[in-house]
């Protein structure tokens, strides 16, 4: 009885959120779009991305407690590597366990110099942790063997390596970034049921939004991966990178139905993140900008 109980928890918000991003799709014009993006068929695609919700707040769910774990003597993994390290910055209301899946897989194609940066969802402002981020890059460049970082945010994370990068002028020692799931327009499901300061400024036209739109555009080079069946990222031009992004050379690659949170644990995700990184290693670093 308590597995079912506890599998009705995890289901139901995957169905309210998925009920909620059709009714926003199509209020704003964009089920045609969406609909497109998986294909032509629709429903089989929401059916993959509720499945794929559920097992994976599930995982998300079994793994928070083990935060310590995912971080323990992370700085240790980025000295006497030939490759610059990875710095992992997860998304709103997660830590740093949510990328043991990804994390492995990164160093099964060679990334085995690693960190990861925690922050709180509750109490620090937006800036204080993209300040915070910008510390954390400078201190893993200066231990890498190049003095340089390579960067992979989830959701609210990506936001927050694009702050850190573009406020702090810090291009030159970031050789490449990564981003899933990231709000790069806002959620209007921010504003319906977002808890927390840090949350409602995920909205568009909210005060992480305001603040990006003050800075100029991250030129460190960056692919933003993103699914058209989000049900945290709404509507799906939420997903879409500014033309700000675009003009400075950031790219931007659709991926099969899944949901918000599976985009961690998915093997075409990471081949993706993979193969782009590899692609910057082989490029030589930007030289900084003037902000």
């Amino acid at each position: 009885m308590g597995f079912f109980v506890l599998a009705a928890v995890l289901a139901g918000p995957a169905v309210l959120m998925g009920v909620l991003a059709h009714t926003e799709n199509l209020r704003t014009g964009q089920l045609r779009r969406v609909r497109q993006l998986c294909g032509g068929s629709l429903f089989p695609a929401v059916l993959r991305a509720l499945g794929n919700s559920i097992w994976s707040m599930w995982l998300t769910a079994l793994a928070l407690p083990f935060a310590g774990f995912a971080s323990q003597g992370a700085s240790a993994h980025t000295r006497g590597h030939a490759t610059p390290p990875v710095l992992y910055v997860h998304g709103l209301y997660h830590n740093p366990a949510a990328w043991f899946v990804l994390r492995r897989r990164l160093a099964r194609a060679g990334f085995t110099a690693w960190r990861t940066y925690g922050y709180s969802s509750f109490g620090p402002s937006f800036m204080e942790i993209a300040a915070g981020l910008a510390h954390s890059i400078r201190a893993a460049a200066a231990e890498s063997a190049d003095g340089t970082v390579l960067l992979v945010g989830h959701s609210l994370g990506g936001l927050i390596i694009r702050a850190a990068v573009a406020q702090a002028g810090l291009e030159s020692c970031v050789r490449g970034i990564v981003t899933l799931g990231t709000p790069h327009q806002g959620s209007t499901l921010a504003g319906m049921l977002a808890v927390g300061r840090l949350g409602r400024g995920l909205k568009p036209g909210g005060e992480i939004l305001r603040h990006l739109a003050a800075l100029p555009p991250c030129r460190a080079r960056a692919l933003s991966l993103y699914t058209p069946t989000d049900a945290m990222v709404l509507p799906l031009s939420g997903a879409l990178l500014l033309p700000g992004e675009k003009a400075a050379g950031w790219r931007e690659t659709c991926l099969p139905a899944l949901s918000h949170v599976g985009l961690l644990y998915n093997k075409k995700a990471a081949a993706l993140a993979t193969a782009f990184l590899q692609e910057c290693l082989r490029e030589t670093p930007r030289q900084e900008t003037a902000n």
